[in-house]
């Protein structure tokens, strides 16, 4: 009876300090994957470093629990670099989009430029002109109508002022040949009269 009563007992505390391990290593697989499982790897090293054991310089961790937070690093990089790898589509997608913006704004400019261009320009015997050199032209074409207005004016005045001065001197000529005709007339009628006496003075000695 006392040997059934000893295995009785030592069977109950085995059960119990089975029950009490595997309720301590379930809290610590907890705390490990709680640890392990989320956050970010300068967090999990942390706990890495904290729950495992340590012995002189070195830090004694389990494969499991190595394997485990290398699984960890590694899905971080494969993040990391799909990341990466998003980050630089976005990138070359906007410098794309920059490029097309920049090449719309270009085509936009030169548009302006021709339309501004075309607006202050004037199309002259088929030829573009600017506003200002048309109107450097027009003015100097004024300019010259005027100058040679000027020069035409100032030749028929002069024309004219010669004209008149032949005309005046013409007839003073004309006045003074109608005097020297009229004297010269007189001065025949003059003279005919004196050759008549003398032929009737000739006559009657005779």
């Amino acid at each position: 009876m006392k040997k059934f009563l000893s295995a009785t007992l030592v069977a109950v505390v085995l059960m119990v300090s089975a029950q009490n391990g595997l309720f301590a290593q379930n809290e610590a697989s907890t705390q490990t994957k709680s640890g392990l499982d989320g956050g970010s790897l300068n967090s999990q090293f942390d706990f890495l470093i904290k729950k495992t054991e340590a012995w002189n310089e070195y830090q004694m961790i389990k494969r499991p629990t190595l394997y485990k937070i290398k699984g960890n690093t590694l899905d971080s990089i494969k993040t990391l670099k799909s990341s990466i790898s998003s980050l630089e589509t976005q990138v070359q997608d906007q410098q794309k989009e920059i490029n097309l913006l920049k090449s719309s704004q270009k085509e936009i400019k030169e548009e302006l430029d021709r339309a501004i261009k075309e607006r202050d320009s004037f199309n002259f015997m088929g030829i573009l002109l600017t506003k200002g050199v048309y109107n450097s032209i027009l003015w100097t074409l004024i300019l010259v109508l005027i100058a040679g207005l000027a020069i035409v004016l100032f030749l028929f005045k002069r024309s004219n002022h010669i004209t008149i001065k032949t005309k005046e001197a013409l007839n003073e000529k004309q006045e003074e040949f109608d005097k020297h005709r009229k004297w010269a007339l007189e001065r025949e009628q003059t003279l005919a009269r004196d050759l008549n006496k003398l032929k009737q003075k000739y006559k009657g000695l005779d």
